[in-house]
């Protein structure tokens, strides 16, 4: 079975992007994950989607937690059994304190419902 991951070209990297999402996008939320999805229109919506995590510093404390946290959503994503549609950009938001961590397959499975939900994502065909 191979694995998706995360490359660094198909990352939201500038504030500016990031701001687009948050102002433009749809908000999905679950427990433990909020996602904002933003349909690119025009010539880039054929580009593959892009993805950026974020972790609040007032839900988690300290650096080292808070990039715990992130490693853990992309991991989630990593694992998740959604295919991306192409033209999306996506920020995927940790909701949870870090005395209140969930587990790693609670957060695959929340990751699923708010790709599909949002509409950036389809079911992954499991046959070869």
């Amino acid at each position: 079975m191979r694995f998706r991951t995360v490359a660094n070209a198909e990352t939201l990297k500038k504030n500016r992007e990031f701001s687009r999402v948050y102002r433009r996008g749809s908000y999905h939320s679950g427990r433990a994950i909020a996602l904002h999805a933003y349909r690119r229109r025009g010539a880039t919506a054929q580009n593959p989607s892009r993805i950026g995590f974020t972790v609040g510093r007032q839900a988690i404390r300290g650096a080292v937690r808070r990039n715990r946290a992130k490693r853990l959503l992309r991991e989630s994503f990593r694992l998740s059994h959604v295919e991306l549609k192409t033209g999306f950009d996506l920020i995927v938001t940790a909701r949870w304190n870090y005395e209140k961590e969930p587990a790693l397959t609670v957060l695959i499975e929340e990751t699923e419902q708010l790709l599909l939900k949002s509409g950036a994502g389809s079911t992954r065909s499991t046959a070869r």
